[in-house]
């Protein structure tokens, strides 16, 4: 039997055509191009829904009027005196104790940050190991659920909850951080005790090893360097965070950011600026590096 074209194949008489297998036609790339799906009508239907929500939520909120009534004299004076800090108050020189310094400030974020994290860090494994379902079974819907009602409270909501017990400054915030983080914390825990390999605890168990030894050796050496990886990632999270609780009174950079922002002190809002984003910087580059080399 031989092999024709579909083309040809159609010009044959009907009493040759069973001599003849076709050979499948895929068309030209002009006719797969013309014959392409009409994506272009859903994309434009699409972007003209995105445009219509913009605009109705924009008039909803009366954004355009709030720009219309802004005070652009005001702004070109932020803008000035973000573009020149004041130096004196960033290295507390001058009529500024080193106390009231940006860097004391910055220092005693990342101090919050460090003691809240490490709290949470450890607070937060037996949480992971009852969250988890392959250590714990069905049991761990308990754990799961506290650690989901943890995650419900927003940091500043604590923060505000916190100052009632501990007062104003940096045992608050230290507070927060060590209370919230353990919902994350303990979450990334159980996740990563659900992914161990088997084998090396079957092989623990057919020696007779107990729970406590499994864990220790067959557990432990496997989630270690993901642990502390997610111990990194939240500490990189919490600097941020930090600096907000300061907003409420718990102590790191939020308060003098509040203040002068309100005040309209630009040159020292702009002081307190650089060494957050000085404090942010260098946190996320030192843990990135470490969280590559751990996992």
């Amino acid at each position: 039997m031989k092999y024709i074209d579909y083309t040809d194949y159609l010009k044959l008489p009907f009493y040759k055509k069973p001599f003849y297998k076709t050979i499948p036609h895929y068309g030209s790339v002009e006719d797969a191009y013309t014959k392409r799906p009409k994506k272009w009508i859903y994309n434009l239907v699409f972007t003209l829904i995105v445009v219509a929500f913009l605009i109705w939520f924009s008039l909803d909120l009366n954004f355009f009027d709030s720009l219309g009534h802004a005070n652009w004299a005001k702004f070109n004076n932020m803008i000035k005196g973000i573009f020149h800090p004041n130096w004196k108050y960033f290295f507390g020189q001058g009529h500024f104790k080193f106390k009231d310094s940006v860097i004391y400030q910055v220092v005693e974020t990342f101090a919050i940050a460090f003691v809240g994290t490490t709290i949470a860090s450890i607070l937060s494994l037996p949480f992971g190991f009852l969250a988890s379902h392959k250590m714990v079974g069905k049991w761990a819907l308990i754990s799961e659920t506290i650690l989901i009602v943890i995650r419900t409270f927003p940091e500043i909501l604590l923060g505000y909850i916190m100052l009632k017990v501990t007062g104003f400054g940096a045992a608050a915030g230290v507070m927060v951080l060590s209370v919230h983080s353990i919902g994350m914390i303990g979450k990334m825990y159980a996740e990563q005790l659900d992914l161990v390999s088997n084998d090396p605890l079957e092989a623990l168990e057919a020696c007779g090893a107990g729970f406590a030894t499994k864990v220790k050796l067959g557990v432990i050496p496997q989630v270690k360097p993901n642990f502390l990886s997610v111990i990194l990632y939240r500490f990189d999270l919490n600097i941020r965070t930090a600096s907000l609780l300061g907003l409420v009174g718990a102590g790191g950079v939020g308060y003098p950011i509040s203040t002068y922002g309100q005040n309209e002190h630009w040159n020292e809002l702009s002081a307190v600026l650089l060494g957050v984003i000085i404090l942010v910087i260098a946190v996320d580059l030192v843990s990135s590096k470490l969280r590559k080399k751990l996992i």
